[in-house]
């Protein structure tokens, strides 16, 4: 039986992603693991051994679908973008931040989401992705109808048990180097425990007491204005 297990993650330079990858690697510590990050500019992590630059995300398909067939794979999709909102040029924001935080995330999930050797696939939403926040509109509708998309893509249902929605709070990353950060929040350390400690598909909060605050927010529009403000 082979004992080698392969992990990519997409999006080589995203905090979130590395911390997923962390949490994963201790998962399966008994595995011999090797580690891939795909990265479209210079790599600025520390936790792959092998770094590949690719021109577009899709490119890693030829990497990912090389080598032993019995090896087995697990893939983290972990590339956003992030864009504070203006009035002026909302529908140009809003093509942005659909065009890569859903499509060619979605893309790409229904790449590989049939490839038996992929016993696990990681997709980083965000806690926005359950309601709307008016200072980044744009990038809260992207996740809300990535995980739309997700939720009600027939293709996709009878591979749920392999399939990990991360929907973390605020995170201290380049992402975010210039939003204060929400009363919501985590950190890398608390990401990778949690991940470290699922081992089924499914959808979950980070922290995840954040569950109990975006149900509130989905019927307090008022209240998340009034909010976003004070941040």
């Amino acid at each position: 039986m082979d004992n080698n297990l392969k992990i990519y993650l997409l999006g080589g330079n995203s905090v979130i992603g590395n911390a997923i990858l962390k949490g994963v690697q201790k998962r399966h510590v008994n595995k011999n693991i090797e580690t891939f990050s795909f990265v479209r500019n210079n790599y600025e992590g520390n936790t792959s051994e092998n770094i590949i630059k690719v021109s577009e995300y899709r490119d890693s398909k030829n990497y990912i679908d090389n080598g032993n067939k019995d090896t087995k794979k697990i893939l983290i999709i972990s590339f956003g973008v992030l864009k504070e909102e203006k009035s002026d040029r909302l529908i140009e924001n809003l093509q942005f931040h659909l065009n890569v935080n859903t499509f060619k995330t979605l893309e790409l999930l229904n790449e590989f989401i049939n490839n038996k050797n992929i016993i696990e696939i990681h997709v980083v939403s965000s806690i926005l992705g359950d309601f709307i926040r008016p200072s980044i509109f744009s990038y809260s509708v992207s996740k809300n109808f990535l995980e739309l998309l997700i939720e009600n893509t027939k293709e996709i249902d009878k591979y749920r048990n392999k399939l990990y929605i991360w929907k973390p709070a605020h995170v201290e990353s380049k992402l975010n180097e210039n939003r204060k950060p929400s009363f919501l929040r985590t950190n890398p350390n608390k990401i990778t425990k949690i991940v470290s400690k699922k081992n089924t598909g499914g959808n979950y909060y980070i922290p995840p007491i954040s569950i109990f605050f975006t149900n509130i927010a989905k019927i307090s529009g008022p209240l998340v204005r009034w909010l976003d403000k004070k941040i």
